[in-house]
């Protein structure tokens, strides 16, 4: 009784319908009846599920489509004749669909019953145009769960090295009027490149922390075997490189790095010019940390227009007095600065602003160690989380 009255509040007339495309390409048919299986037994009735078959000849699923669609009308069907490839196949799932909201689903794996109500319910709180969920991974049997997949909130910076997001990814269809379906040049990262996109021109995207989406893990997928694609490495590095060039043209791209995992990309920028960073550290004698801190940001960081300033705070140790007086003496570029009063984290780092003479500021605590090759980023005057440009100080 509960799950009926779950599925009703939300299957009204005024509930959001709900599309989720499917393109299909000889989908083995014990995962493709798993897949309609799990759609069918949404507790959130108010969607329709559009399958795109673009399955060889004598090797499509109209037989199991037929079956299903006789017994539920919101399955719908239709068999392309050719293979258009995933984004040609996806926009025909697209074309038929008729729902408020847009759900990406592959061909060979499973949401959880609640997926649904659980994105229908957030549009309905916070009336967002872009959902996306955690997920987890299934074995080829479908017998065990696995590798759950934790995201946190929308972090474009992230986006940009690792396509985090994948699903459940859930987007309002006028923002895919508006700004374009599947684009078959990005083939292999297509839905990163659909992502970009989409979340570049949405008003609100909410992350629902919850497991709404079962990934099939077997050896010819991504989630298991990314090797088993590698082109779609190289398509994802050039969705990177489009969504920079549609974002932020007046930034020059040096290169794009792919990391040793596959699909772990390190976007390195051309820099125009070399500002001064001050970098800001408190300390109260702890004099070995604080040395190590210094050294590994000015020996091992690749950016040396910099300076140090350290807020002494009340030391009480007659060797940090002596260490100040050498490591000034050798870099130039270290100041001690003394702070008498009681201590207060924010007011210590304010006071260290009034000394800095860098047009950005970056604050450290006096116990961090620089890993090698560590570089301080300076995008066209956004220096992200850490830094701030003098005069943006509140």
């Amino acid at each position: 009784m509960k799950r009926a009255a779950i599925s009703r509040s939300f299957a009204t007339p005024e509930g959001h319908k709900i599309s989720i495309v499917v393109p299909v390409f000889e989908t083995p048919d014990q995962y493709l009846r798993a897949l309609i299986d799990s759609i069918l037994a949404q507790t959130y009735e108010n969607f329709e599920v559009c399958f795109a078959d673009g399955s060889r000849a004598g090797k499509n699923k109209e037989k199991i489509f037929r079956e299903y669609a006789k017994k539920d009308a919101r399955i719908r069907y239709q068999i392309l004749g050719k293979n258009l490839g995933i984004s040609g196949n996806t926009n025909a799932a697209l074309a038929m669909a008729t729902g408020d909201y847009i759900v990406l689903c592959d061909h060979d794996d499973v949401l959880p019953e609640h997926a649904l109500f659980e994105n229908a319910k957030a549009i309905n709180e916070t009336g967002c145009d872009c959902l996306y969920s955690d997920e987890d991974k299934l074995d080829m049997d479908g017998g065990s769960l696995f590798d759950p997949h934790f995201k946190p909130d929308f972090n474009i910076d992230m986006l940009c090295s690792v396509n985090y997001i994948c699903h459940l990814f859930v987007v309002k269809k006028e923002l895919i009027t508006q700004y374009g379906e599947f684009d078959p040049e990005y083939d292999g990262a297509q839905d990163y490149d659909f992502i970009f996109r989409m979340t570049e021109h949405a008003k609100k995207i909410v992350h629902i922390p919850k497991v709404l989406y079962h990934w099939r893990c077997h050896m010819n997928s991504t989630a298991s075997n990314p090797e088993s694609k590698l082109y779609a490495f190289t398509a994802g590095e050039k969705a990177i490189r489009a969504h920079y060039l549609r974002v932020h043209p007046e930034i020059a791209i040096e290169k794009i790095e792919k990391g040793i995992d596959y699909g772990i990309y390190h976007t390195y920028f051309k820099i125009e010019k070399e500002p001064l960073i001050s970098i800001i550290i408190p300390n109260k004698d702890h004099t070995q940390d604080l040395d190590v801190a210094i050294r590994s940001v000015y020996e091992k960081g690749r950016y040396k227009n910099i300076e140090f300033i350290v807020v002494e705070n009340n030391s009480t140790q007659p060797e940090t007095t002596k260490y100040y007086e050498n490591i000034q003496k050798e870099f130039s570029n270290v100041r001690v600065v003394y702070w008498d009063k009681e201590f207060n984290y924010s007011a210590i780092n304010n006071y260290g602003v009034k000394y800095a003479k860098g047009e950005y500021l970056l604050f450290l605590n006096n116990d961090v160690e620089a890993m090698k090759y560590y570089e301080i980023a300076y995008k066209k005057g956004n220096m992200g989380m850490a830094a701030y440009k003098i005069g943006n100080i509140y």
